[in-house]
This record gives C-alpha cells, sequence and structure tokens, in this order.
C-alpha cells in the first residue's frame, strides 16, 4: 500500500525532545529513513483500515550488514503473511515512505506539499514528534506522522483527506528495542530489499498508443517493467498511482462488462471508464482523492494508427 519535505521545526514545542529540537521536518524524515533499516525491535502493530482493524507482530533485526523482517498476523487463523507471499510493506508504510523519499526530485516535492512540525505526543509509550504533510491542493491526500523521540522510528503514520478524516492508519502499539544478540536470526524472517524509485526520462519513453492527457502537477511516471502497453505508474515522491488499460473484448471470456464507476478501500481508490470506440476500458489505481482518479482515467485518449 513510501516524502521528502520543507519547512521549520518549532523548537519552542520541542523543549523536552532536544535531540529534534534544532531539526527541520526533511531531516526528520532522513532520521526516520535510518532508523528503520539499522534498529533491531520487536513491535506489535495495527492498521487500521476504514472500519476494519487488524494487528500483527513484528521483528526487525540487522545481521552481518543485512535486514530481516518477520510478519506475523495476530487476528483469525495464525498466519505469518511473509510465508504467504506477503512483503511487509503491506501493513508497514515506513519501508514505502522511504523509498518514494529517496527519489532524485526532493526538490520537487516542497512544490506540491506543506511539511510542519506541530509538536509531540505519545506512541506506544514512547515520546514522539509528530509531522504533518499536507497537500498544497485538492488532487493529493494528507499524511500525519509521529517519529519516535529517541531514534526516529516511524511509530504512527495517518493518510488523512482534505477534511482531516482519518483514511488509514498505521500504529504501534508495543515496541521492544531491546534484542539480545543471540536473537537476532529469526526463523520465518525474509532479507529486506529496498528498491529506490526510478524514473523514467519523458523523452526516452517509448510512443505508447494510449496516453492520460491530464495528470495533476508534479506526477512523473516510474520507470517500466516489461511491457508498458498495459499499465503505466505515476509518483509525486510520496503518493503513487497506477494506469491499466484492457480490452473490453477477449478471445477467453468475449465482451468485458464495464460500468463507470469508482471505489474506496482506506485511503486507496480505484475508478474505472469504458472507451466502446478503442474497444478499451481503463481503471486508476492509487492513494489519491477519488477525483483524482477519476479525472486521470477520463482524461484518457488514444492514437490513432
Amino acid at each position: 500500500m513510501i516524502v521528502r519535505l520543507a519547512f521549520t521545526a518549532l523548537a519552542a514545542i520541542l523543549v523536552s525532545a532536544p535531540v529534534f529540537s534544532l531539526e527541520s521536518g526533511s531531516e526528520l524524515l532522513n532520521k526516520m529513513t535510518h532508523s528503520h533499516r539499522e534498529l533491531n525491535y520487536r513491535a506489535i502493530v495495527t492498521y487500521q483500515l476504514g472500519e476494519q482493524l487488524s494487528s500483527y507482530r513484528i521483528t526487525h533485526t540487522v545481521h552481518d550488514g543485512k535486514e530481516f523482517e518477520a510478519l506475523e498476523s495476530l487476528d483469525g487463523n495464525h498466519q505469518d503473511l511473509v510465508h504467504h507471499g506477503h512483503d511487509v510493506n503491506c501493513v508497514h508504510p515506513g519501508p514505502q515512505l522511504i523509498r518514494l523519499f529517496n527519489a532524485d526530485d526532493e526538490q520537487g516535492f516542497y512544490r506540491y506539499y506543506d511539511v510542519d512540525v506541530e509538536g509531540e505526543g505519545r506512541v506506544a509509550g514512547r515520546d514522539a514528534v509528530i509531522l504533518s504533510i499536507k497537500p498544497r491542493d485538492v488532487y493529493r491526500l494528507g499524511y500525519k506522522l509521529s517519529l519516535d523521540s529517541e531514534t526516529g522510528l516511524l511509530l504512527r503514520s495517518d493518510i488523512v483527506n482534505q477534511q482531516g478524516k482519518v483514511l488509514e492508519r498505521f500504529q504501534y502499539v508495543m515496541l521492544d528495542l531491546n534484542i539480545p544478540d543471540n536473537e537476532l536470526i529469526v526463523e520465518g524472517a525474509i532479507e529486506v530489499q529496498h528498491k529506490d524509485v526510478a524514473v523514467n526520462d519523458p523523452a526516452a519513453m517509448h510512443i505508447r498508443v494510449w496516453r492520460p492527457d491530464w495528470i495533476p502537477a508534479g506526477f512523473t511516471p516510474l520507470k517500466e517493467a516489461g511491457d508498458g502497453n498495459a499499465a503505466m505508474t505515476y509518483t509525486d515522491g510520496l503518493a503513487v498511482m497506477s494506469v491499466f488499460v484492457e480490452p473490453l473484448l477477449t478471445t477467453d471470456s468475449g465482451a468485458v462488462p464495464v460500468t463507470e464507476g469508482g471505489m474506496r478501500r482506506g485511503a486507496s481508490v480505484s475508478y474505472t471508464v469504458a472507451f466502446p470506440e478503442s474497444g478499451m476500458f481503463a481503471t486508476v489505481v492509487g492513494e489519491v482523492p477519488m477525483l483524482t482518479a477519476k479525472q486521470v482515467a477520463k482524461s484518457l485518449s488514444w492514437d490513432q494508427r
């Protein structure tokens, strides 16, 4: 289900947190980046998606310079999500924010989001510094991050809409940073692979037969993998949005029934539009407002060839 910034730290508010008192929001986020990759910890976290609440046990260790992470669902039947092919990023937004924060165009991010150090709080019994990331237009969602005052670890992440309503929430409810050396290797843990965002050079992109005629300012296409004719992904450095194009008529099942409309699950939305004259339909999926997904989907056009 991944961020860069500019603003002044509220030193007066952070008197009780001297480690952060002179740091800006971007410096705090850089500290978050390194803390997640370098710390050994056990934690119980909750993930709220709308009205649905799930809980997980996470163990993160660094051994011989490599990261390992194990994730276990604590709800319903016993389930180790790692063994079921789910990456821990599915429930932990930290790696996603970190990955996107490493994008090259950090300054571009400042044009579309305002970031402020709001103050301090407590999460999982630990002192935290609260960062607010607010979009400057109606085409993006907002974020509120709580970072551990001592380590910079992301303790809580809220994704909010324009009205401030929380759409998704990730939060630690228990955190243990003292893992004995003899327990650094956890059974079932997988090595964490960090993939940096690669942005396409628009001039080098191959010509596709379809294209969105409207994309919010600041969204840049990511480097394509495989056949780029069926999908394209865009990011502004924080939000990610993908466009999928499929035929209305298939050899296996014949005509595909398509009804224009959108769906929402937590912060993620999808919007589908049919283009009968082109024999195709398009779906836009991403953590963006429904307005954004709808306008991108309806703007698709096809080259006449």
